[in-house]
């Protein structure tokens, strides 16, 4: 899961703290039952989506966030072959001189991670949208912020964290066998998280 933006883009973002009035509350975040206008998909996806916003506050959360932000527009695709190498899905970024701001959200056509890849991708948009300096904080090191060096790419650990929470409200009863197998995937995950930081 990454999220690919251009040098561009990344130099007119700032750590900007999030005015109140554009959080929003949790009354408007549980009417958030249907995608806003400015989140374009097609057919059956646009229906899943529906579907999964009723089972998870995150996902609501997420998508009034994105619904109070006019000047974004977020795109989901479901594709055979996400383009970058060794990733489950990604967001590609544009920025325009006008401030709109379009978001290309792929995702693999058939993956039992749906719920956890739609909201890791969406939460990144809401990193945009809070203004959230990716490359910076990814240059601190300790931020929970990592950028690939193939592509540029980035990755933050609060994306990771949402995609696993979303996932965890849409199956709460989980097998608890599954459980415990999840816990130590979760565990290598954050294993790695931690290898990929050492190594950049």
């Amino acid at each position: 899961m990454t999220l690919l933006v251009s040098p561009g883009i990344v130099f007119s973002l700032c750590a900007l703290g999030l005015h109140a009035a554009a959080v929003p509350t949790l009354q408007q975040a549980n009417q958030c039952r249907v995608l806003p206008a400015n989140i374009q998909a097609d057919g059956d996806v646009r229906q899943d989506i529906a579907q999964l916003l009723g089972r998870s506050r995150i996902l609501r959360r997420q998508c009034a966030r994105i619904a109070a932000a006019p000047q974004v527009r977020v795109r989901v695709t479901l594709t055979p072959h996400v383009t970058a190498p060794l990733t489950r899905a990604q967001s590609v970024v544009r920025r325009f001189p006008s401030g709109l701001l379009f978001v290309d959200i792929e995702l693999p056509v058939a993956t039992t991670d749906f719920v956890e890849l739609l909201a890791h991708e969406f939460e990144h948009v809401t990193e945009f949208i809070d203004g959230v300096d990716l490359r910076a904080l990814a240059r601190r090191g300790d931020a929970g912020v990592t950028q690939r060096r193939s592509d540029g790419a980035f990755e933050s650990q609060r994306a990771y964290a949402a995609g696993l929470a979303a996932a965890a409200e849409v199956q709460p009863d989980t097998d608890p066998g599954a459980a415990v197998v999840g816990r130590g995937v979760s565990t290598a995950a954050r294993a790695a998280w931690r290898a990929a930081r050492a190594m950049f």
